[in-house]
């Protein structure tokens, strides 16, 4: 007997190409029985009807920062996020056996793989200055502890060069060479540059030729806006032209945050620029909300390093000329923020990216909206059983009442960061059901830390 039955759904599977009304089994973690309306249904200790709505895999978010943090991975569960890939930007946490060990047999709320962060490694052999480069016997040293980290588990290898500027480029090949030898890929943050957008875009993409690893291009609508994104589209395609394993993400919002002190907010473009200046909106701490003024960005930036801003220019069209790039994968970027704070990726992108690009401009048929969520970020991220509805694979499952999915999420000062989106009517982790008609099942915590 089935533990659960999904009755009465439009089944979507990318992995497939399947796009059928009809009924998904699952017996413990997996799915045991995929039907047609025309079979007859084995019986089930729960059945739940889906009520025509579409049933796909559970979404995969290949770029986050939800780390162990409970309520940015509660956030990514009720968009219908199942598994979340973190360890992005060349921050990830230290200790590996650690991070594994702590929910190693389930108890958190999605799934999480974890990458080796190359900020974090430089940290870890004595160079902190993000300024300078490494020296040769740290690079060993780095290598060394990349090299473990990946015996431990860890997926991949992650580039923050926007955070450690002063990383020479033999630095970052030297490290990357241990991602290629140990099978795992690489995703990359590239640096920022005025005026050399387009070298920092192939320093980043020369890692796979050089190395011979994957690699993943993160925040693609982010790093690149009006005709230099175009421009940087058609380099990435010459590369996949040439045989490059490149792969991209992409959020849904060409607003961006990160620390008030980071070098993307620097002195010397904001306070020489004052309709910049007028795009910078303070994401937590004592101004949250608020647009900022010279004095406020001054405080922040030297009092509140740690604080989060947002750079809105107020255009989000650039989104729709990123996902134009074939297989652009979505992605959240989230991170834990406090309630009320932060930026409404974390609680919206998914929903916004089925509701904006699919169901309204109708940009992607269903299948590729979905292939763009689950299959794409299950392949680059080598996850073989997830992303995929048969039999064998994993009950990582959505339900979504395609009528009324919709975000709810918005700026701070313009509503609240952090609202669950409507739509997302079931969602199951590993055969359990986390979500049962939009309310979130408390008790059950069936995700868990995935090794590689």
């Amino acid at each position: 007997m089935l533990d659960y039955l999904i009755a009465n759904a439009r089944i979507i599977d990318p992995a497939s190409s399947a796009d059928f009304h009809g009924s998904v089994g699952i017996k413990g973690a997996k799915i045991d029985g995929v039907y047609s309306c025309s079979q007859m249904l084995p019986p089930a200790v729960e059945i739940i009807d889906a009520q025509g709505g579409i049933l796909c895999p559970g979404f995969i978010d290949i770029h986050a920062h939800s780390e162990n943090n409970v309520s940015c991975a509660e956030k990514l569960l009720a968009m219908g996020v199942t598994t979340a890939i973190s360890g992005n930007c060349g921050h990830s946490t230290a200790d590996f056996r650690g991070f594994f060990d702590k929910y190693s047999t389930g108890g958190y709320p999605v799934n999480q793989l974890e990458q080796a962060g190359h900020s974090i490694l430089r940290g870890c052999v004595g160079q902190c200055d993000r300024k300078a480069p490494a020296s040769n016997m740290q690079i060993e040293k780095m290598k060394s502890l990349a090299a473990q980290a990946f015996a431990d588990g860890a997926c991949g290898l992650s580039f923050g060069l926007e955070y450690s500027p002063g990383a020479s480029t033999h630095e970052v090949i030297e490290v990357a060479r241990t991602a290629a030898e140990a099978g795992r890929f690489i995703s990359i943050h590239a640096r920022i540059n005025n005026g050399n957008e387009i070298e920092c875009l192939r320093e980043a993409l020369d890692l796979a030729v050089i190395t011979g690893a994957p690699v993943i291009y993160s925040h693609l609508v982010f790093m690149h806006q009006g005709q230099m994104l175009k421009e940087a589209l058609r380099i990435i395609t010459e590369y996949r032209n040439r045989g490059a394993d490149i792969r991209v993400d992409s959020g849904m919002y060409t607003a961006y945050a990160t620390l008030a002190g980071a070098l993307s907010f620097d002195e010397n473009i904001f306070l020489n620029n004052e309709s910049m200046l007028m795009c910078l909106r303070a994401a937590t701490g004592k101004y949250a909300g608020q647009i900022l003024d010279r004095g406020k960005y001054i405080e922040m930036r030297t009092l509140h390093p740690r604080d989060s801003l947002i750079y809105d220019p107020g255009d989000n069209t650039d989104v729709f000329v990123a996902y134009s790039l074939p297989d652009v994968m979505v992605s959240t970027d989230c991170t834990a923020y406090p309630a009320g704070q932060g930026h409404p990726q974390g609680a919206a992108t998914y929903p916004y990216f089925l509701r904006l690009l699919a169901k309204e401009r109708e940009q992607f048929s269903m299948l590729e909206s979905v292939n763009r969520c689950t299959l794409l970020p299950a392949k680059a991220a080598g996850l073989q059983t997830k992303g995929r509805i048969e039999c064998g694979m994993d009950a990582d499952l959505v339900v979504l009442d395609w009528e009324h999915l919709r975000e709810h999420a918005a700026f701070p000062g313009m509503g609240d960061p952090g609202a669950p989106p409507s739509g997302i009517r079931h969602v199951f982790v590993n055969g359990q059901p986390a979500i049962c008609n939009e309310k979130r099942r408390e008790e059950i915590n069936s995700g868990y830390c995935i090794k590689r």
